[in-house]
């Protein structure tokens, strides 16, 4: 009898917990379509203010209002949940797709800290953001002349001076301006970092560093370690010719054998591949009495010398991918020029902007046709894609898996149409005039753009997850510069030492930009590429007729359908998941841009060997911690 009791009493408990089970469950469905539904209010509120100072200009004082209003509330909103979402999160019911998507809500960040803590939290980031804006520097032949911005103002200057004292008199005056004035400041980030962290319930601080990756700081870090240590033979190469290139312009006295090459001469020769327009005037490119192809004279050759003709060409070939067709109205209905082009033409862009909870994407154009807005394009347009291929996702899945995530899938297809023989089909590019030598060019040129910024972005990283974890003090600026000398292969002009403060002078844009996001996108973009082209049989390894540089992707229907899948799961998944479905491979990895460049690498490896370069180098001695860490 006693036992029939005990398992009676069994029974109803296990019912009990049952219940109790399903109703948590549907009490967490039921938070979560409230989320959903407020946080699409919200964020459509924003993106609408954001989009009419996009078309308006920033003088719309209303629509300034309105966004920073938006912004407020939707923080708010977060902190007025957050209690729910901790409750939630540490009761841990649901399915693992409940579980996720409760994941996604926003974490309160910085809210978190106590209010004289964010309002100093605010003040220090502003005071950082505003000394990379705002300072002004002294003229090099005119010391009294002292409104010079480092953009466009020193810039322009230092791009076309070959005074090596000019040169360095910017260098020295922009680190003196700009991270010693952010020192303190710097230092009182740090410390409030380290406590959002904790307040937010993470190990450390980097974990909270590299909380939208999914992956802990272990992880993240072991991913770029890796990416270096494949890169470094491809860098060290690129590397020796870009010092033998310096050495010839400033003497060895300057640029050394062995040693790494000074950071002022080495940016400019390595910014010189940013110019815009004729960038064979301004880089001594491998091939120079072959150049490169002016693309924007032929885009207004072939007719496409408006936004819209370009728009409507490049829709048409995402449609020979196999997506869908873009519909005729949309131009007219949903697309609207920018405002205006800001003091740079350099920040006119193409952009797509998306609205939650509601099948809209607007589109903001930039009026300039050249090459860089007609590459732009197919990035803007990959996110329109992107937008209407999750729109049926809820609001907290409708986001890419980590941030970048969509750059790379727009630069992967910027990628494939810079394809010279997709150029030639597109009568961009005269037929023919592809020959070995315009690829090492075009290569060589695209390499500056991407592969010296991969060990600048990793040191950057590197630099501040080890000062925010405390396994680097802040005033030690000479462990900075050792692993700038280590990975980027550049030291400074002169000799510094801990009394000066060098790394934050990079760091100022955005003091919490991730660059890790940025390396991991970059590398997925030639992961895609590769994947893509073998699928499709444009790209076959160790075939010299279908290298990977040449690989053109337009007509090629099966990409289409495989891309809108991965598209519609928003967040829904891991971008590991992701990642299985679009190339089968649930890790990043850098092969794909090693394929890429193997044809700029051997030429490289044989150049060098010509000329007599010597490859890699000492560490620096051009910092010395003679003051000490504190």
């Amino acid at each position: 009898m006693r036992s029939l009791v005990l398992v009676t009493l069994l029974l109803q408990c296990q019912l009990h917990l049952t219940i109790s089970a399903e109703n948590s469950t549907a009490v967490l469905s039921k938070f979560l379509a409230n989320v959903n539904k407020n946080l699409a209010a919200l964020y459509n509120r924003e993106v609408f203010a954001n989009w009419q100072l996009e078309i308006k200009g920033p003088n719309d004082l209303y629509a300034l209002l309105q966004s920073e209003l938006a912004s407020d509330e939707i923080m708010n909103y977060i902190q007025s949940i957050a209690p729910k979402y901790a409750k939630f999160k540490r009761l841990k019911i649901g399915n693992d797709q409940l579980q996720r998507e409760l994941a996604q809500i926003p974490e309160t960040g910085y809210e978190a800290l106590p209010s004289t803590d964010l309002k100093l939290m605010y003040i220090v980031t502003t005071n950082m953001g505003d000394i990379y804006k705002n300072t002004k520097l002294c003229a090099f032949h005119d010391q009294r002349q002292c409104n010079l911005t480092l953009i466009p103002a020193v810039q322009n200057i230092l791009h076309n001076s070959n005074n090596v004292s000019e040169i360095e008199y910017y260098w020295l005056e922009w680190r003196r301006k700009t991270g010693m004035a952010a020192k303190e400041d710097f230092v009182k980030f740090v410390e409030l970092y380290r406590k959002t962290a904790q307040l937010n319930g993470f190990p450390t601080p980097s974990d909270f560093w590299f909380k939208d990756l999914e992956e802990n700081s272990a992880q993240a870090v072991s991913l770029l370690d890796r990416f270096m240590q494949r890169l470094q033979p491809l860098f060290q190469q690129f590397h020796a010719h870009v010092r033998g290139q310096l050495r010839k312009l400033y003497g060895e006295e300057l640029i050394p054998r062995g040693k790494p090459f000074p950071q002022n001469l080495a940016e400019i020769f390595i910014g010189n591949a940013y110019r815009r327009a004729d960038p064979e005037w301004y880089i001594e490119f491998p091939y120079p009495e072959v150049g490169m192809p002016n693309i924007t004279a032929g885009l207004l050759h072939r007719g496409l010398n408006n936004a819209q003709r370009v728009f409507w060409n490049v829709a048409d070939y995402f449609r020979s991918l196999g997506m869908p067709q873009m519909e005729d109205t949309f131009w007219m209905q949903n697309v609207r020029p920018k405002a205006d082009l800001d003091e740079e033409s350099m920040r006119c862009w193409h952009k797509a902007w998306k609205f939650y909870d509601t099948q809209r994407v607007n589109f903001s154009y930039c009026p300039l046709v050249d090459e860089e807005r007609f590459f732009n394009m197919f990035e803007a347009l990959t996110d329109v894609y992107y937008y209407r291929a999750y729109e049926h996702q809820p609001t907290l899945f409708a986001e890419e898996p980590f941030p970048h995530f969509s750059d790379a899938l727009g630069k992967m297809f910027s990628l494939a149409a810079s394809s010279p023989r997709y150029l030639e089909k597109l009568k961009i590019l005269d037929r023919g005039l592809v020959s070995k030598e315009l690829r090492i060019n075009r290569l060589y040129w695209q390499g500056l753009r991407t592969i010296f910024l991969l060990p600048v972005f990793y040191v950057l990283d590197h630099y501040r997850v080890d000062v925010l974890d405390g396994r680097l003090k802040i005033s030690d600026n000479c462990a900075y510069w050792q692993l700038t000398s280590d990975f980027t292969g550049a030291e400074p002009p002169v000799s510094r030492s801990n009394a000066d403060f060098d790394a934050p002078a990079k760091l100022l844009v955005e003091v919490d930009d991730q660059y890790t996001s940025q390396i991991m996108s970059t590398v997925l973009q030639y992961q895609f590429y590769e994947h893509f082209c073998e699928i499709s049989g444009q790209y076959r390894p160790d075939d010299h007729n279908y290298p990977l540089d040449l690989c053109d992707l337009s007509n090629q229907r099966q990409i289409g359908p495989l891309v809108m899948q991965a598209m519609s799961l928003g967040s829904s998944k891991s971008y590991k998941d992701i990642l299985q479905i679009m190339t089968n491979a649930s890790e990043i990895n850098i092969d794909g841009l090693l394929a890429y460049y193997q044809p700029l690498y051997e030429w490289l490896v044989e150049q060098n060997r010509i000329d007599g370069v010597e490859v890699g180098w000492a560490p620096t001695t051009k910092c010395s911690p003679e003051n000490g860490a504190v």
